[in-house]
């Protein structure tokens, strides 16, 4: 995964007030690792901080699956883990991010590599986070979105107040996803034999043990 110049994957949660599961395509941006756990990466993407998705995850009910399918090596990676959320500060108060006590201990910046992946993400991409709230009704059709802003540059780039304005809306609604592993079902299919292991481990704990079984 993290030799691929763009990863989509497939991210799986459950709406509980409507017992109803959803899932939706997300973009692989990073890898963030523990120094003192390198046998533990953490799976770094983004969203938009007021999509449904948000409201679907709670400090009871934050366990997600991510399946990748990388088609060059025929091999399928699923991953069953903990998903958290690093929104901007004028939402952090209603979004608690919960740290691993490793980062923690580190002083890692989690706002700066907010900003960071930001930065790094192309300017049509950026502009996406200053739309209305995603999944709300278009009232006048598609030509609505014409008014939106079709690029907004990086931070520190602005040339004008308005271009500073759409940075600012785009930053507010932008966040990270972030997905703590405890499972990864990984299957090969362009081996003779197919192979499928399958690694866990506890949530209190950084190692992974493998088991061989039956793709």
């Amino acid at each position: 995964l993290q030799l691929a110049r763009s990863v989509v994957f497939q991210l799986a949660t459950y709406d509980h007030p409507s017992s109803t599961p959803r899932v939706r395509s997300h973009i692989l941006r990073s890898f963030v690792t523990p120094s003192s756990h390198p046998s533990l990466p953490l799976l770094i993407s983004t969203t938009d901080i007021r999509t449904p998705k948000v409201t679907q995850v709670s400090p009871n009910a934050n366990n997600v699956e991510a399946v990748f399918w990388t088609e060059a090596t025929l091999e399928q990676f699923r991953i069953s883990g903990r998903i958290f959320f690093v929104p901007s500060p004028s939402y952090a108060e209603s979004c608690p991010l919960s740290y691993l006590t490793s980062l923690r201990q580190e002083n890692f910046d989690w706002d700066q590599t907010r900003l960071s992946t930001f930065n790094h993400l192309n300017g049509r991409m950026r502009a996406s986070w200053c739309r209305p709230v995603p999944g709300t009704p278009l009232k006048g059709g598609y030509d609505d979105a014409l008014e939106w802003p079709e690029s907004v540059p990086a931070l520190g780039e602005a040339k004008n107040e308005e271009e500073k304005k759409n940075v600012e809306e785009a930053l507010k609604n932008f966040a990270l996803v972030v997905i703590e592993p405890f499972e990864v079902d990984f299957v090969e299919l362009g081996t003779r034999p197919e192979k499928r292991t399958i690694y866990r481990r506890k949530p209190q704990e950084t190692e992974f043990t493998g088991t061989i079984v039956v793709p």
